[in-house]
């Protein structure tokens, strides 16, 4: 035991645990997490806010934000934890392309730690991440959306399916599509493979950016129309509101 505690401290030493937003160093003795400061200083979704995709609002007039005003969305409700934008942004952006998969289980807690008492309200059966398609998941090495569900579904004691669902097509990045674009980019971009899986479930997708909500929209309408209950969603970060 002493041993494997000493490979443990010489670890961290030479791979110190960092801050997964200012890049700072944890302390050795402390778990994985986000600084203070980083904490103080993050875009959290506060009130009011859209209560259809939880996108924050300029007033506490308006119950929906634009884009849930004029389109219908297959899913019943969402929640994001930050506003995607400056340091929260770049920090994705690294853990989607920088193989920093610990980042996974820290974005993880902040959504159990804010959402816990939705989720279970919810009466969620199931969590299943969005699927990444097969060339660029092999490219990447993992899928960013698995890791954070699979430990959401670790702490609140429900299950994850990462296989009842596969992105059959290899579609482009939203982030560089006009509206209609994003629509027939995601249009049928997944298929349901196991459908006793799903039947009569309540599931929540897990993303980790929700923009238009396109992507969620295209999953939630799959499995819907398969013999889910019904869809929740929950993304790390999303995209503004007016």
């Amino acid at each position: 035991m002493r041993i494997n505690k000493l490979e443990d401290e010489l670890l961290s030493i030479i791979y110190p645990k960092r801050c997964p937003i200012c890049m700072d160093i944890i302390p050795i003795n402390e778990e994985e997490r986000i600084c203070e400061s980083c904490v103080e200083d993050l875009p959290y979704i506060m009130e009011p806010r859209c209560k259809k995709c939880s996108k924050p609002l300029n007033s506490e007039l308006a119950g929906y934000c634009f884009d849930c005003t004029k389109n219908e969305h297959e899913y019943t409700r969402g929640w994001a934890v930050w506003l995607y934008e400056g340091k929260l942004k770049k920090a994705l952006q690294r853990y989607k392309n920088n193989n920093n998969k610990n980042y996974g289980r820290i974005f993880s807690k902040e959504v159990v730690t804010l959402y816990k008492r939705e989720i279970v309200e919810a009466h969620v059966d199931l969590i299943i991440p969005v699927p990444l398609h097969i060339k660029k998941q092999r490219k990447r090495g993992y899928n960013q959306a698995e890791i954070i569900a699979a430990n959401i579904g670790k702490y609140l004691d429900i299950p994850c399916n990462t296989n009842c669902v596969l992105r059959t097509l290899n579609t482009k990045p939203q982030k560089n599509l006009s509206d209609k674009e994003r629509i027939n980019n995601v249009k049928k971009a997944f298929k349901v493979i196991k459908f006793n899986e799903i039947i009569g479930k309540t599931i929540l997708i897990c993303d980790d950016i929700y923009t238009t909500g396109n992507t969620i929209d295209s999953l939630a309408k799959e499995l819907l129309i398969n013999g889910a209950k019904e869809v929740f969603f929950i993304t790390i970060a999303i995209g503004k509101g007016y």
